[in-house]
């Protein structure tokens, strides 16, 4: 499956195609990111539309917050299993639970 093909497999999930890009790319290499690791990814400053796109993950249960790292930032855990199926990977290692400082780690 291509990364194309992965984008477009995590729109219908309610996300823009720039959205659907950096959740693909978070769950094919970490499993976790920061508020301003998009913000740079979409070029755009921290503000509305980053705080709806976390605010959302964790809504929807796709993503867990947690404190954690230099000034306290809140470290996201996409997690959500039907998300990975959507991108060939249901039982990648990056889903599983882990610890503030192993997410940090990575």
């Amino acid at each position: 499956m291509t990364q194309d093909e992965q984008v477009q497999a995590v729109v219908p999930f309610g996300f823009t195609t720039r959205q659907a890009g950096f959740l693909v790319e978070v769950m094919r290499h970490a499993g976790v990111c920061l508020a301003r690791q998009y913000c740079t990814y979409a070029g755009i400053v921290r503000g509305q539309k980053t705080h709806d796109f976390f605010g959302g993950l964790v809504a929807r249960r796709y993503a867990t917050a947690h404190r954690g790292g230099s000034r306290q930032a809140h470290v996201y855990h996409v997690h959500h299993k039907k998300l990975y199926a959507a991108i060939g990977e249901p039982d990648a290692r990056f889903r599983k639970p882990l610890a503030v400082a192993r997410a940090v780690e990575r």
